[in-house]
C-alpha cells in the first residue's frame, strides 16, 4: 500500500522505520518479557482445555465398558449412559485419534488468534515505555498528552469485549461456508486487535478530543496499518513476538498525525 500518511510518509516508510527501531538491542530485549508471559499463559490455557477434552472422551470410554460406573450427578456421564452407542463411538480409539487431530488443528488455529489478543493485552502494560522511547528517538518536540481518564479506558475495554463476543457469535453460522469462513473467523479477532492496540497507543499520545479527531480524520489510514499488522500476527510466532514492533509502528503513525493536527 502506498497511501500517503503525510507529505513525506507512506505506510511502507513507517513500517521500515519501525522495523529499524525494533531491531535495536533495547527493543529486542523488551520483546522477551511479553513473549514469555504470553507463551506461558497460552500453554497453560491449551493444556487445561485439552485435558478437559480428553477427560470427556475417557469418561465416554469407561461408560461404554461399564454403564454402572456412571455417577448420577455427572451430566456428561448420564448422557453417555443413556446413549450407549454414542458412548461406544466416542470411546473408540479411532474416534479419539480423529477427534484429537481435529482438536489440535482447529484448536491450534484458535489458539493462534487467542494468543494474539492475549499478547495485545499484555503488551498494553509495556506500551507507555515503548511510546516514550519512540518519542525520545524521533519526536522529542511532540508533546505526549495522555490525559484520558482510566475510567474511560475501562468502559472502552468492556464495550469492545462485549462487541467482540456479539460479533463472534453472530459470525458462527458462517464458519461452515468455504472461503467466507476465513473472513468470519478473523473478523471478530481483527476488530478486537485493532480496537485494543490503537486505543493503547493513542491513549499515550493524545488527549480525549485529539483522539476523536485522529480516529475520524485518519480512520482508514489507521485501519490499513492495523490490517497489515494483523496479517503479520497470523504468522505463527509473529503474533506474540512482534507485539513490540506493532506498538512501535502505531507510535510512529500517531506521532506524525499529532504533529500534523497540532500544526493545523
Amino acid at each position: 500500500m502506498t497511501q500517503k500518511i503525510q507529505n513525506n510518509y507512506t505506510e511502507g516508510s513507517i513500517l521500515t522505520k519501525a522495523l529499524s527501531d525494533f531491531l535495536t538491542t533495547k527493543f529486542l530485549t523488551l520483546t522477551t518479557a511479553p513473549f514469555i508471559i504470553t507463551m506461558f499463559v497460552s500453554f497453560i490455557f491449551l493444556y487445561y482445555l485439552s485435558g478437559e477434552f480428553f477427560d470427556m472422551l475417557n469418561v465416554a470410554a469407561q461408560i461404554a465398558e461399564n454403564p454402572d460406573a456412571a455417577q448420577a450427578q455427572n451430566e456428561m456421564a448420564q448422557f453417555a449412559k443413556e446413549y450407549p452407542i454414542l458412548s461406544a463411538i466416542a470411546g473408540s480409539f479411532l474416534f479419539k485419534a480423529i477427534a484429537g487431530t481435529l482438536f489440535y488443528v482447529i484448536g491450534g488455529g484458535f489458539a493462534v488468534l487467542i494468543s494474539v489478543i492475549l499478547a495485545v493485552i499484555i503488551i498494553g502494560f509495556f506500551t507507555p515505555y515503548i511510546v516514550a522511547e519512540v518519542q525520545k528517538r524521533h519526536y522529542p518536540t511532540i508533546e505526549r498528552k495522555a490525559t484520558v481518564p482510566i475510567t474511560d479506558y475501562i468502559i472502552f475495554m468492556l464495550k469492545k469485549f462485549a462487541l467482540f463476543l456479539l460479533f463472534f457469535f453472530v459470525s458462527l453460522p458462517f464458519y461452515f461456508i468455504p472461503l467466507i469462513n476465513i473472513v468470519a473467523v478473523n473478523a471478530p479477532f481483527y476488530f478486537l486487535f485493532h480496537s485494543l492496540l490503537t486505543r493503547d497507543v493513542a491513549g499515550e499520545i493524545f488527549d480525549k478530543d485529539e483522539m476523536k479527531t485522529i480516529f475520524k480524520r485518519a480512520k482508514w489510514r489507521i485501519v490499513a496499518t492495523t490490517f497489515i499488522l494483523y496479517l503479520l500476527s497470523l504468522i505463527p510466532g509473529v503474533g506474540i513476538f512482534g507485539q513490540v514492533f506493532f506498538v512501535i509502528t502505531l507510535a510512529h503513525q500517531f506521532f506524525i498525525e499529532a504533529e500534523y493536527i497540532r500544526k493545523q
